[in-house]
């Protein structure tokens, strides 16, 4: 906290009264600016720290500041610190007004008095992995099934269940729970099935270990006669093809709305770019690209696809994910569709 307050405000330690020593407080500070403004942060230290855990934490932290004078809970805030405070954590937090500091970089310091908002960036992966750690990737194909077989369905599921719909063992599909359980992307009764998915929330974390761009092979190709063009000689295409990003929220949208960006890069994943480029009669290019062939790491973005106007297109998550990694305004078009997806069903609310 000194290295970024300004030089002539005081931080001090404040001793706890008696009744503190149960209260999981591990610290109080003071801090004085130059003006006599005087502000309190409460900080509780975590050796490990978990989605899941939150909810116990801040219940406790509440009730240690219900204890004090309205005068001091008023101009008191909280840090929350730990070896490393992930991503997803860190939304929990900002969502609670709770600040937090690791090792790692990350910090956040936030106060009404003296009015403090600190919000300093560091690491968005863990740089202290213990040695036998449970799964904390979503990277590779197993977690991309999963991920996708939970935000293409809805409702109850059991692990089994949801292993055959994915395409992977029970003992992967396990792994990968507990990992989405421990970030509280899903719910799951005491038996261990899925009772609920915060679908928003799951796509956010998957693109932090996947990308349209790094996890697949894409080629970026000119089709001299414009995208239109290409639209249409799909239509008789013999090959295994998937349209995704841009044209699959075109596709996606009533007929009434429309996209938040004109369609100027065509993005479709196709079994082998050199052979798409040929049949299709695109070109290389080193500059100019508007069609991306795009060869994928897993069948599992051909999974779910829908068939419209004799064109295939991707399910509505695996375009969201491409967008969200994707060049441009895919952000803003990412957005527009999960807005789409979440009137229909509520889990892409959360």
């Amino acid at each position: 906290m000194r290295s970024v307050l300004p030089p002539d405000w005081t931080i001090a330690h404040v001793p706890e009264p008696a009744w503190s020593s149960d209260t999981g407080i591990d610290a109080v500070y003071e801090i004085e600016a130059a003006e006599n403004a005087r502000g309190r942060i409460h900080i509780a230290i975590k050796r490990h720290l978990e989605p899941r855990d939150l909810p116990r934490v801040l219940r406790v932290m509440s009730a240690y500041e219900e204890r004090l004078p309205g005068e001091t809970l008023r101009r008191s805030g909280r840090v929350i610190v730990a070896s490393y405070i992930s991503p997803r954590v860190r939304e929990l937090l900002a969502a609670e007004h709770t600040g937090w500091f690791d090792s790692a970089g990350n910090l956040r310091l936030q106060l009404p008095q003296p009015l403090i908002f600190i919000d300093r960036h560091g690491a968005d992966r863990n740089p202290y992995p213990a040695p036998d750690r449970p799964l904390r990737s979503l990277r590779g194909r197993a977690a991309a099934r999963i991920v996708r077989a939970l935000m293409d369905g809805q409702g109850y599921r059991g692990v089994r269940e949801l292993a055959s719909d994915a395409g992977v063992s029970a003992a992967t599909s396990s792994r990968v729970l507990d990992l989405l359980a421990r970030e509280s992307l899903v719910e799951r009764d005491p038996g261990g099935a899925i009772t609920a998915t915060r679908k928003r929330s799951l796509m956010r974390r998957w693109v932090e270990d996947y990308g349209v761009t790094l996890s697949n092979h894409a080629v970026p190709v000119l089709a001299a006669r414009g995208v239109d063009r290409v639209l249409h000689d799909l239509r008789d295409y013999p090959g295994r093809y998937s349209l995704t990003m841009g044209a699959a929220l075109q596709a996606y949208l009533p007929p009434e709305r429309a996209a938040v960006a004109p369609l100027a890069l065509l993005a479709l994943y196709v079994d082998n770019a050199v052979t798409a480029q040929r049949d299709l009669g695109l070109r290389a290019t080193q500059r100019g690209a508007n069609v991306l062939l795009i060869e994928p790491f897993d069948d599992v973005v051909h999974q779910n696809a829908t068939a419209r106007d004799r064109l295939r297109y991707v399910s509505p998550a695996q375009a969201i994910a491409d967008l969200l990694t994707g060049p441009g305004r895919s952000a803003e078009e990412a957005a527009q569709l999960i807005e789409l997806l979440a009137t229909t069903d509520p889990e892409w609310n959360r």
